[in-house]
């Protein structure tokens, strides 16, 4: 039996939905009968069509939310305005409507010597350059910025006026009564330094309102440069020369003492050579010894056939006194220490320490007489390094006149103003909001 379905009328509101074809219900009958397959379900489109409904409401409810939650927390917005919003505009207009074009003029130079020299032992193994090359490209590169370089320049140009150029904008110009010190800050903002190690070479970049005005200053620097690296290599071969001339004149002196020593020595002992006395007095001694031993050889001899007081016995005893009382006095002048009676009627002390002195004095006067030759030698290379070996400023780079600014960099210094500002608002309210949970 078949029953059909019908189709309910659409509500109001709803959109129209084709009327679908009745379904067949098979009332299964006594008899077997196989079963017809089922039509398939439509799609759900009513379904969907809620979803999306549903969705939108969802959103705007979302909305509704976050405009209320804006609206009892104006903090937030307040916060962004003042803190990134309001920098950024005054930094687009300062830097648009009020900062100063500034022109840039660089120069570039390094220190040479007119001989290279001997690299030192650290720079033979990592190869790097001379050390007194480094020590001057580092003085130049501190002199640029120092006071004296102020100094020099303002004999030379009207500094302070170029700085105080009607082109300046009221942040950038130079007051109208700063102190020495703070012009020399002043000018170290206006001008880059940069030295390369590698290279040894120096950098100079000098800002000024005008771009004449900035490569005035540049060429200005490189002259005073060149005109200190020339003092400071004149006044090093002559502190060289002067310093040899002193070691030479100061072992001049020893030598003389040394030798007057020597002088004095010989007068107070009536002695040219205290070491020849010694000598001829040793042959005096063994020539002594030997007539000795001849008479004492003589004496056995007389002794064998001849009585005690017979007069030649006693000849040759005498004499043989004498001798070893020649040789005695003589072996105490040689080795009797001082102040046990050892001097002669001349005053003379023992021999062996007169030699002693005399020898300590003649080696004195050696050792000065080679420190004499090495420090004249020396003198002579101090000066010939002199006359062979100059520093100089050797310039790669002549100021030019810039056809453009170069400062301020404006989009850039506005963005980092911006970023600066976001990230600092943004440490600010999270720091904010964490403590107003915390004590909620």
């Amino acid at each position: 039996m078949a029953v059909d379905a019908t189709q309910k009328p659409s509500q109001p509101g709803t959109p129209a939905v084709a009327p679908s074809k009745p379904k067949l219900v098979t009332v299964a009958s006594a008899a077997p009968a196989q079963a017809e397959p089922a039509t398939p379900a439509p799609p759900p489109t009513v379904t969907e069509e809620k979803n999306k409904v549903v969705h939108i409401v969802e959103r705007l409810r979302d909305e509704v939310v976050q405009t209320q939650r804006l609206k009892k927390q104006p903090w937030l917005l307040i916060s962004v305005l003042a803190c990134i919003v309001l920098p950024t505009l005054l930094a687009c207009v300062y830097y648009f409507a009020i900062a100063a074009d500034r022109y840039v003029s660089e120069a570039g130079f390094a220190v040479r010597n007119s001989e290279r020299q001997a690299a030192d032992a650290l720079g033979v193994i990592v190869g790097l350059p001379s050390s007194q090359v480094v020590s001057d490209s580092y003085i130049v590169a501190d002199y640029v910025g120092s006071l004296e370089m102020v100094s020099a320049l303002e004999e030379r140009l009207p500094l302070r006026d170029m700085y105080r150029h009607e082109n300046a904008d009221v942040f950038s110009r130079l007051g109208a009564k700063v102190t020495q010190e703070d012009f020399v800050k002043y000018w170290q903002s206006r001008i880059d330094v940069y030295f390369d190690s590698t290279k040894q070479t120096i950098s100079v970049e000098v800002q000024a309102f005008e771009a004449e005005h900035a490569q005035r200053i540049a060429a200005e620097i490189v002259d005073i440069t060149s005109i200190l690296v020339n003092e400071l290599s004149a006044r090093a071969r002559r502190d060289a020369v002067q310093f040899s001339g002193k070691e030479l004149a100061r072992t001049e002196l020893r030598v003389r003492a040394a030798r007057d020593a020597v002088l004095k020595f010989r007068l107070a002992n009536n002695e040219l050579d205290p070491t020849l006395t010694a000598e001829t007095t040793q042959v005096v001694t063994t020539e002594l010894e030997g007539e000795r031993s001849r008479l004492a050889s003589q004496l056995a001899s007389l002794q064998g056939y001849l009585a005690e007081t017979a007069p030649s016995v006693q000849m040759l005893k005498a004499r043989i006194a004498a001798l070893d009382g020649e040789i005695a006095r003589i072996k105490r002048q040689v080795s009797e220490p001082t102040g046990t009676g050892g001097t002669d009627s001349l005053g003379k002390g023992p021999l062996a320490s007169t030699i002693g002195e005399y020898q300590e004095l003649l080696l004195e006067q050696e050792f000065a007489e080679k420190a004499y030759t090495a420090a004249l030698a020396s003198l002579d290379r101090a000066r010939a390094e002199a006359a062979r070996t100059q520093a100089y400023l050797a310039v790669y780079a002549n100021p030019m006149v810039a056809e453009d600014y170069t400062y301020p960099q404006r989009w850039t210094n506005v963005f980092i103003v911006l970023v600066i500002a976001s990230v600092l608002w943004a440490i600010g309210a999270l720091g904010f909001m964490t403590v107003r949970d915390h004590v909620a």
